[in-house]
C-alpha cells in the first residue's frame, strides 16, 4: 500500500474529493486500486504487487488544475509527501526531456534555466526539512511545483519553435496541416464560407445513429450536403469516425446484438462497406474506428477487438485503395483503464496493431481538456508534448484533434452519474479558470507543439462552432450566435504564419479579419454563395479580438520569454527518439 501525506486545509473530510485519481504501473498503463482518505492520509490499496505511480488532479497555484503524477514508488509504511513526490517527477521529466531534444545546453540566464534551476533548490530544501517540519517541507515542495511545471512548458515551447521553425524552412511541412471539425446541422453559408477561408480540410462526423437509426433504413440528407459541399469547393476532408462504441452515436436497435460478436462484426461490415462507398470518390482520408480501446459499452475481449480493427480497415482500403486509413484513439493518456478491466491501454492497443500488420495509413489522437468527465481532465503543455513523443515512436503519422472550452463548464452541462445528483464539474484548468481568452492562448500553444512533431500531419480543432451535441461543451471556435472567438483570431493568425503568409512569430497586421475565398481579386464584392450566388457576410475574427483581462500576459504568456538568448539543436535532436520505445 502507499501512503501519502497531504496538506488539505480543509476541516471537514467530506470535503477532500479525488478527482481523476489513479494509479499505473511500471509500463504506465492504469492500474484498478483502492483510493480513499484516512485523517490526512491518502491511502492507495493496489490489486498488484511491485512499485506503482500515483496521479491525480492537483491545485498548482498560477499553473492551474492539473493532472499530474508521481514517480514509480515502492509500498513502505512511512507516508511519502504529496507535493514531494509531484515535484520530482517534474524534475525528472525535464531532465530526460532536455536529454531526448538535446538542449542540455541552454544559456544560464534562460528562463527555462532560471526556473528549473529555483525549483531544483526548492525541491532540495523541501527534502532536508521533510522530517523535521512537514508543513515547511509541503510548502517548499509546492513552490518548487510552480517553477518546475512552468519551466517545463517553456521548455516544451522553446523546443517547438525551434522545431517549427525547422520544419518551415526545410518544406516540410504536410500539405493540409490545419483543419475543423464541422456539425452536420449547421449548414450556414457564413459557416461554410469561413471553414472555405480559413481550414486546409474539415472533419465531417459520420455518425452511425444519426445515418441509421432504424435498422437497414439510412438517412444521407445531411452527409450528402456536406460531401456535395465540399466536392464543389475542393475542400479536402476526414470522413468519421465510421464506427464508434460511444452511445452518442451508436444506433439504439444495435445494442440488441452487443453479446452476439459474430452478428455485431456482420452489422459492421455491412454500415461500413454502405458509407465508403457512397463517398469513396470525395472522401480520401478515413477515420475507420474511435475508442475501440476503451470497450466501455460492448463487452468485446481483446482478440475480437483486434479482429474488429482488422476487419474494418481491410474492407475500407478494398472499396477506396487510394485512401487513407485513420485508427483514432481517444482519452490517449489510458486513464479510463484503472477502472474498466475489460479496456485496452493505448499503448498496448497500438503495439498489438504494429505487431499484427494492421492495414492502418495513420493514427488519430483525439485529446480533449477542461471537461469533468473520464480522459477529458486539465493536462499541461510538457504533458502533451510528451505524449506526441510517445506515439511518434511507432513510426506512424499522427492526426491530432483537439478541444478545450471558452467558459467554465457547469454541472448542468454534464450528464449526472445516477440523474439526481449534480454532476462534478470540476475538471482542472490550465493557468486560469476556462475563458475564451485561455482558450484562445491554449489553442495557439497547442497548435506550436503539435505541428513541430516531425510526424504530425495535421491538426484539427473538435468543432468550428457550438452546439448542444458538442462532446466537450462550450469548444467552439464560433459561438452559437455566429459571433467569433479570440480562439478563431489565434488559429487564423497562426495558419498564417505557417504557411508564409505572415512573418514567424510576429502577428500578421491582416490577422485581424479572417479573409474571405474572393480576397485577392481586384475590384471583387463580397463572397458570394456557392450554391445560391447571394453575397455572403463571412466570419470575421476582428469580433473576437477582445481586449485581454489586466495581467492576462503574465498569467498566461507565450511562456518563452522574447528576451531570452537564441538556442540550436543538434540537426538529429528532433527525431533521436523516433524508432525507439519511448
Amino acid at each position: 500500500m502507499l501512503k501519502f501525506l497531504i496538506s488539505d486545509r480543509s476541516d471537514d473530510p467530506q470535503q477532500r474529493v479525488l478527482r481523476n485519481a489513479y494509479m499505473m504501473d511500471s509500463d504506465h498503463a492504469a492500474i484498478r486500486a483502492e483510493l480513499f482518505f484516512d485523517q490526512n492520509l491518502l491511502l492507495c490499496r493496489k490489486r498488484e504487487t511491485g512499485a506503482a505511480s500515483f496521479a491525480s488532479l492537483y491545485e498548482v497555484g498560477e499553473c492551474g488544475q492539473l493532472t499530474l503524477q508521481t514517480c514509480l514508488l515502492p509500498d513502505r509504511d512511512e507516508p511519502y509527501l504529496l507535493a514531494l513526490e509531484l515535484v520530482r517527477h517534474r524534475i525528472m521529466l525535464i531532465y530526460n526531456k532536455m536529454e531526448e531534444w538535446g538542449m542540455f545546453d541552454l544559456p544560464e540566464n534562460h528562463s527555462v534555466t532560471r526556473r528549473f534551476e529555483r525549483a531544483r533548490r526548492l525541491f532540495i530544501d523541501a527534502i532536508c526539512v521533510r522530517h523535521s517540519n512537514a508543513m515547511e517541507a509541503d510548502r517548499l515542495a509546492k513552490d518548487a511545483l510552480v517553477c518546475a511545471i512552468d519551466g517545463s512548458e517553456e521548455l516544451a515551447l522553446a523546443h517547438a519553435e525551434i522545431l517549427l521553425s525547422r520544419r518551415r524552412a526545410t518544406g516540410n511541412l504536410p500539405r493540409f496541416p490545419i483543419g475543423s471539425g464541422v456539425a452536420l446541422n449547421q449548414v450556414h453559408e457564413r459557416i461554410r464560407t469561413s471553414l472555405t477561408s480559413n481550414f486546409d480540410f474539415v472533419c465531417l462526423p459520420l455518425p452511425w445513429r444519426k445515418l441509421c437509426a432504424s435498422a437497414s433504413e439510412y438517412d444521407w440528407t445531411r452527409t450528402d450536403e456536406w460531401v456535395e459541399w465540399a466536392s464543389r469547393m475542393r475542400l479536402p476532408v476526414i470522413g468519421g469516425p465510421l464506427i464508434s462504441f460511444d452511445p452518442n452515436t451508436l444506433p439504439d436497435w444495435v445494442y440488441i446484438w452487443q453479446h452476439d460478436f459474430e452478428h455485431m462484426r456482420d452489422l459492421v461490415y455491412e454500415h461500413i462497406e454502405r458509407v465508403v462507398a457512397r463517398y469513396r470518390n470525395v472522401i480520401q482520408s478515413w477515420t475507420v474506428l474511435s475508442g475501440l480501446h476503451v470497450n466501455e459499452h460492448m463487452p468485446f475481449n481483446l482478440e475480437q477487438v483486434l479482429d474488429l480493427t482488422r476487419t474494418a480497415a481491410m474492407l475500407v482500403k478494398r472499396l477506396a485503395p487510394q485512401s487513407r486509413v485513420i485508427v483514432e484513439l481517444v482519452q490517449p493518456f489510458g486513464e479510463y483503464s484503472a477502472t474498466n478491466p475489460r479496456s485496452i491501454p493505448p499503448v498496448m492497443y497500438v503495439e498489438q496493431l504494429i505487431q499484427n500488420n494492421m492495414p492502418m495509413d495513420a493514427l488519430g489522437l483525439r485529446l480533449a481538456v477542461g471537461h469533468a468527465v473520464s480522459g477529458q481532465y486539465a493536462r499541461d503543455l510538457m504533458q502533451i508534448s510528451h505524449l506526441l513523443d510517445q506515439y511518434a515512436s511507432y513510426g506512424k503519422p499522427l492526426h491530432l484533434s483537439v478541444a478545450a472550452p471558452s467558459d467554465t463548464i457547469t454541472s448542468m452541462m454534464i450528464q449526472s452519474p445516477d440523474g439526481q445528483t449534480p454532476a462534478d464539474a470540476q475538471g482542472g484548468f490550465w493557468r486560469r479558470p476556462w475563458s475564451s481568452q485561455v482558450q484562445g492562448r491554449w489553442l495557439e500553444a497547442i497548435f506550436t507543439i503539435a505541428m513541430s512533431k516531425p510526424l504530425v500531419e495535421s491538426v484539427s480543432w473538435q468543432e468550428f462552432i457550438d452546439h448542444p451535441e458538442s462532446e466537450v461543451p462550450l469548444c467552439g471556435l464560433v459561438s452559437e450566435a455566429l459571433q467569433p472567438k479570440p480562439a478563431f483570431k489565434r488559429l487564423v493568425s497562426f495558419r498564417q504564419r505557417l504557411t508564409g503568409r505572415a512573418s514567424w512569430p510576429q502577428t500578421s497586421p491582416t490577422a485581424d479579419r479572417v479573409p474571405g475565398p474572393s480576397e485577392g481579386d481586384q475590384g471583387s464584392g463580397p463572397p458570394s454563395s456557392p450554391i445560391t450566388g447571394q453575397p455572403i457576410d463571412p466570419i470575421v475574427a476582428q469580433q473576437a479580438h477582445a481586449p485581454e483581462e489586466d495581467g492576462a500576459d503574465s498569467a498566461l504568456r507565450h511562456v518563452t520569454d522574447a528576451s531570452d538568448p537564441p538556442i540550436t539543436l543538434p540537426d538529429k535532436a528532433s527525431t533521436k527518439h523516433h524508432g525507439k520505445r519511448p
